[in-house]
């Protein structure tokens, strides 16, 4: 059962300086260490961009600048106004901008002029300079720093950490990045005497929140714009919390354990990140102690672990390692305690979400770098939230410069169909529906959106994480939508990117429900599913990443099903799918035969697998019981009965309903089956798994790291992690490990069900 524990703080917005905050992140500032530091000043209304996304971190700072930066540090923006009714140096008029914050930051002691009447506004900021103002914001006096400048100052700032990283002489002038990093450290630095941190100190701030920062545009109970977090005070009992803004946080900071400052009204008026703390990495495989990552290695987690994931927290140990489970081959974030263990897990966090995105004018790296304008900077390149190089890009993916984690971020993430909603209008939309599904849209594809009006037929291109980045014409660019149909047949989950389409008529084949269709819109308010052809295929090479001369994309969504009916991942989860191979252990590549369909994405590469009967994990498994005659299901109408024979299944989930089975089955047995949608709208059976038969003693079993084998026959058998188990003398079905660990504990005899695929997994234990 998930957990949510809301609090919603909803107050009047007001900015607490004069500097608006914005929530785009900054996109020109490539190192990290800046990007924070400038993220978290903005937030705080310290600084501001040179534009909406941009920075400008080599552009060197004047002392004015300086001054206005140190008085928005204060917290004490609002008193400009009063300070600029008077002049105190001859260079520094009344009528100038910055007039109000030199003057203030002087009557504070923090700045002095050249002594002869003049203050050099204009003049470059050294580093010693702005060295012995952020001292001085610190309280710290001469007698502790020393008399001589700015020698003794600098060597204090440096003592401190202020300049770590930093390759800075006494009198060499500052960036605006440099003066960022300065500045932003300051005020995590303790005030001199107080034992405080200085942001504890800020004129406006009443209280501090240890938090992981989860989205700084959230909607909530009818309100948007909100800031979303959980606490991690009190072992993490707070929650989910929703702020207002007083001071609207970079979406830079999304992913940052940190501490959040709020005012007396419990507005949120800035945020300063943890310096480490966590770890990203791929989620590859779960189970309900442990989980690996893409690159083999293995995370312990305890039962006191939760899973962050769409605004809901998650018990790991239930339901949040299926929510891992279901995020193989993306990104994951994992924080720690301070014991060193690992306090949550967050599925949605870990890098900077796009705020700016182009569209790829080719499939040249260099020229996405040239179009992203960071070329010659050192870069990763990830596509559809996975590692990858340039072999997978093509012309129109989208892509955008992830700063906090240094990669290019790709997609050719796409929705085809009608134009039916746009807030708060197409021109300028933040939001719009296309195929019944509604799309945060980014500023950058104002300039493509714009072409269009409600009701026009729309490809829009989007981002990893589901944003619109532009707009075209189908005859220009056309999504090819494929897409796991619901059972119900009321939506369409796309693969690849998990967006839902709905429309208030969905026309498809009743047997295509829960199976993987190809989708598009026919008419404003009808989707149309087809069937997926199977096409032929070669050998798929597990170890090369290979089906016959074609690549597998680095993202790519492997399906399973019995042949006909529902679609599964590998791991047996209906619905979803898998995105590597890790559960086939016992063979590194598969015949033809074993390939039901595949896709190919706009690169040439297989980014939809459909794999019929590999492991066996699509069926369920216990005890088929058989019904004929008017135990049956009836399908006919009025006085005109027809009973059809149908099957049930008995096992830890209790008595299934019945199922039309059209199968010849001889009497009631152990095995497997595999359901389907019939035409009547009833399930169907589609596929028996028929098991062999083991012996075994309890003493036979064994764990082999995090999975159970037992010896049988000379051999070591993998035991199913879903193994169903009969205890007769309790006349009860247990399933999994717990289940297990119950039925080993008794004197029984062991008969195992096996099947001779997928490494002949125990199926089903009978303990009799």
């Amino acid at each position: 059962m998930k957990k949510r524990f809301l609090a919603l703080l909803l107050c009047g917005a007001a900015f607490l300086t004069a500097i608006p905050a914005a929530s785009a992140a900054f996109t020109d500032i490539p190192d990290e260490t800046t990007a924070v530091a400038a993220a978290s000043l903005q937030g705080l209304g310290v600084v501001s961009g040179t534009s909406g996304t941009t920075f400008d971190p080599d552009a060197s700072l004047t002392r004015a600048q300086l001054c206005t930066m140190v008085v928005n540090a204060l917290g004490m923006g609002d008193q400009v106004s009063v300070y600029a009714r008077k002049t105190l140096f001859s260079d520094v008029p009344a009528s100038s901008w910055y007039n109000g914050y030199v003057n203030l930051a002087y009557s504070q002691g923090l700045v002095n002029g050249y002594g002869d009447g003049t203050f050099g506004p204009d003049d470059a900021v050294t580093y010693g300079q702005a060295a012995a103002i952020l001292l001085r914001m610190l309280s710290y006096s001469t007698q502790e720093i020393g008399s001589v400048w700015p020698a003794d100052y600098t060597a204090f700032a440096a003592s401190l950490g202020l300049s770590d990283g930093l390759s800075l002489g006494d009198n060499d002038p500052l960036t605006r990045g440099q003066t960022a990093v300065l500045l932003y450290r300051a005020m995590k630095s303790t005030v001199s005497g107080s034992g405080k941190a200085y942001y504890e100190t800020i004129s406006g701030v009443a209280e501090t929140k240890e938090i992981i920062l989860l989205d700084t545009d959230a909607s909530y109970g009818g309100g948007s714009g909100l800031l979303m977090t959980y606490s991690m005070e009190n072992g993490g009992d707070g929650g989910i919390e929703y702020f207002t803004q007083k001071n609207v946080q970079s979406g830079q900071l999304e992913g940052c354990a940190g501490t959040l400052l709020c005012n007396a009204a419990g507005q949120a008026i800035g945020f300063i990140p943890l310096e480490g703390g966590w770890e990203d990495v791929t989620a590859a495989s779960a189970t309900a102690s442990s989980f690996t990552a893409s690159d083999g290695s293995l995370f312990r987690v305890s039962s006191d672990t939760v899973v962050l994931s769409g605004g809901s927290v998650y018990p790991y140990s239930t339901t949040g390692y299926l929510q891992v489970n279901a995020w193989k081959g993306k990104t994951l974030r994992l924080y720690y305690g301070d014991d060193g263990a690992i306090a949550c897990l967050s599925l949605s966090a870990g890098t900077t979400a796009a705020s700016q995105a182009v569209v790829a004018s080719s499939a040249s790296l260099s020229s996405l770098a040239a179009q992203l304008q960071i070329a010659g900077q050192s870069y990763s390149v990830t596509k559809n939230g996975v590692l990858t190089d340039s072999s997978s890009i093509a012309a129109y993916d989208v892509a955008y410069y992830d700063a906090a984690s240094g990669a290019i971020r790709l997609s050719d993430y796409r929705v085809s169909g009608y134009l039916s909603a746009a807030s708060p209008n197409v021109a300028a939309a933040q939001t719009i529906t296309v195929a019944g599904c509604t799309l945060q849209v980014l500023e950058s594809a104002w300039d493509t959106l714009e072409n269009f009006s409600l009701g026009s037929e729309v490809t829009v291109l989007l981002t990893d994480d589901g944003k619109v980045a532009a707009a075209y014409s189908p005859a220009q660019v056309k999504a090819d939508m494929i897409g796991v149909l619901s059972q119900d047949g009321s939506s369409v989950t796309l693969t690849g990117s998990g967006l839902v389409l709905r429309a208030e008529t969905i026309t498809c084949d009743v047997s295509d429900q829960g199976s993987l269709v190809q989708v598009s819109q026919s008419s404003a308010d009808t989707l149309r599913c087809a069937s997926l052809s199977s096409p032929t295929s070669g050998t798929l090479d597990l170890t090369q990443g290979t089906l016959g001369s074609a690549d597998l994309a680095p993202s790519c969504s492997v399906y399973e099903w019995a042949g006909d009916g529902y679609v599964y991942d590998l791991e047996g989860n209906a619905g979803t799918a898998s995105s590597d191979f890790e559960a086939i252990t016992w063979m590194d590549s598969l015949p033809s035969s074993s390939v039901s369909y595949y896709h190919l994405n706009t690169a040439g590469q297989v980014d939809v697998l459909l794999l019929k009967d590999v492991m066996g994990n699509c069926y369920s498994y216990g005890r088929v019981i058989l019904y004929s005659g008017q135990d049956g299901i009836n399908l006919g109408s009025g006085a005109m009965t027809a009973y059809n024979s149908a099957a049930a299944l008995v096992n830890s989930d209790g008595t299934s309903s019945k199922s039309l089975c059209s199968l010849s089955l001889s009497g009631n047995r152990y095995a497997g089956i595999a359901l389907g949608r019939h035409s009547s709208g009833n399930t169907i059976v589609t596929a028996v798994r028929t098991l062999t038969t083991a012996q075994a003693g309890r003493d036979d079993f064994f764990l082999d790291g995090d999975s159970w084998y037992v010896k049988s026959g000379g051999t070591s058998l993998p035991v199913s992690s879903q193994v169903e188990l009969y205890l007769a003398s309790a006349d009860t079905w247990l399933s999994g490990e717990e289940g297990l660990a119950v039925v080993l504990a008794e004197d029984c005899d062991l008969t195992l069900y096996l099947d001779d695929a997928s490494g002949s997994q125990v199926r089903i234990i009978l303990a009799e």
